[in-house]
């Protein structure tokens, strides 16, 4: 038979109660039967005869049980005192310990919440132990994560599968308003169609291509080495302050994070700056002024700076994918606005990642 946690708790603590007790029994009992032979026989001076009458020698013997039940109670007192006492603080710690034991597993799941994060939802609570509230906590937990992990990753496949399937429409488009505005025949208004067509086909797959990158971002570090990520900067005619910053990494996925913000901030802005230190990688643009409130909601898929969604070259995507790169790395991206108006994105890369 398998004892839940909260009967295992019960049981101990109860004879942790009936041990105390038994134990300051044991005190009470060798203190009381502990003869004190000096404060139970009266005081009467040696070699000297008393002569007493009968009457004061039964009052005598009265004083005499009076003071040595008087003596007996308070070191019942004291021993009781002293013994309640050590057993407080003896049962005190002991129940920390059993307690500390007992709930153990968790800590277990607290620090495995603690660590969760999209790119480590494969990560698993040890299961082991009795049947008992702890492993099916454990064992809830599990369950719970290998939920997350399959929604994310139908999230991340849908993506990018739509993504794969609406290029192949998008290349067929291409090649008919091509052909159809390089035909001999092709009528002046079909031409101009078709030269109107192609930026409408170019943001069309730009926007494909942003999806496959943040897809791809999401699937999380695949391949660590040292990697300089001031050496990834491709900026013409940004302002670069570059110092050595060697990030262990994915080189592919950093890579794709450095040229996304780089574009970003073109994109938005007409000068960009692009500075990196020993730990960390800042570009600014100039541009409109973003209240700070839409600030945290930018890293969010499809979310602009600017309100005006039809006249932007952007595709929303930038730094979503820019964002994934960094949760894949532990670092962190914060967004602050630059007085006159632009942002500063800057990625934080935290000590374990240095090398």
């Amino acid at each position: 038979m398998r004892l839940t946690a909260r009967t295992r708790l019960t049981l101990l603590f109860s004879a942790l109660i009936a041990f105390s007790g038994a134990v300051l029994a044991v005190i009470v009992i060798v203190l009381a039967f502990t003869p004190n032979r000096a404060n139970a026989e009266p005081k009467i001076p040696a070699n000297k005869v008393v002569v007493m009458e009968k009457s004061q020698i039964d009052q005598l013997g009265v004083d005499i049980k009076a003071q040595a039940r008087t003596e007996l109670l308070d070191r019942l007192m004291l021993g009781a005192g002293i013994g309640i006492g050590v057993l407080t603080v003896g049962s005190a710690g002991l129940g920390w310990l059993l307690a500390g034991r007992v709930l153990r597993p968790v800590h277990v799941v607290s620090g495995t919440a603690r660590r969760l994060s999209q790119q480590n939802l494969h990560e698993r609570i040890p299961v082991s132990g009795p049947q008992d509230e702890m492993r099916e906590l454990a064992e809830t937990f599990n369950d719970m994560l290998a939920r997350l992990q399959r929604s994310f990753d139908a999230q991340s496949h849908f993506a990018a599968n739509a993504a794969h399937e609406l290029r192949g429409p998008m290349t067929t488009q291409r090649t008919l308003v091509e052909v159809a505005a390089c035909a001999p025949d092709a009528p002046p208004p079909l031409r101009e169609l078709a030269s109107s067509l192609g930026p409408v086909l170019d943001r069309q797959e730009r926007l494909v291509n942003g999806l496959l990158e943040l897809a791809w971002s999401e699937h999380g570090v695949t391949k660590v080495e040292p990697v300089r990520v001031d050496s990834l900067v491709r900026a013409p005619g940004a302002s670069l302050s570059l110092q050595p910053l060697t990030v262990r990494g994915d080189p592919t996925l950093l890579d794709l994070m450095v040229d996304n913000l780089v574009r970003n901030a073109f994109t938005h802005g007409r000068e960009v700056w692009v500075s990196t230190t020993s730990d960390s990688l800042c570009v600014e643009n100039t541009g409109e002024v973003v209240p700070a409130e839409r600030l945290a909601t930018l890293t969010e898929p499809f979310r602009r700076g600017s309100q005006d969604r039809l006249n932007s070259n952007g595709t929303g995507l930038g730094l979503a994918i820019v964002n994934a790169v960094v949760r894949a790395h532990n670092a962190s991206l914060e967004l602050t606005p630059r007085p006159g108006g632009g942002i500063r994105a800057t990625v934080r890369f935290p000590a374990g990642t240095m090398r």
